[in-house]
């Protein structure tokens, strides 16, 4: 599972419309969609309801988004520490 993944499924659950969500990561909606079902099959769980009408997240896609937004946040800081400790700023 790469952080781009989580980004996709993050971005997607927000949104709740695959155009909308593609358009906001500056990508179509098929690659999208096919991020999202590889990620599915990789967790062995289906995280979104998709019908021709809406896009919504499953009890398990619920489950996962506040995890996968607490690991992009994590790596996020993690990035922000080692910017910090590069510069001289962090302590050592």
């Amino acid at each position: 599972m790469e952080l781009t993944t989580l980004h996709y499924f993050v971005t997607l659950a927000q949104e709740l419309h695959f155009r909308r969500a593609a358009e906001k990561l500056n990508m179509t909606q098929a690659p999208l969609s096919i991020a999202i079902r590889k990620l599915e099959d990789e967790l062995g769980c289906t995280l979104f309801e998709r019908s021709s009408r809406f896009v919504r997240l499953t009890p398990a896609g619920e489950f996962f988004l506040r995890e996968a937004q607490w690991v992009l946040l994590r790596a996020q800081k993690a990035r922000e520490s080692l910017e910090q400790f590069l510069s001289g700023s962090a302590l050592r």
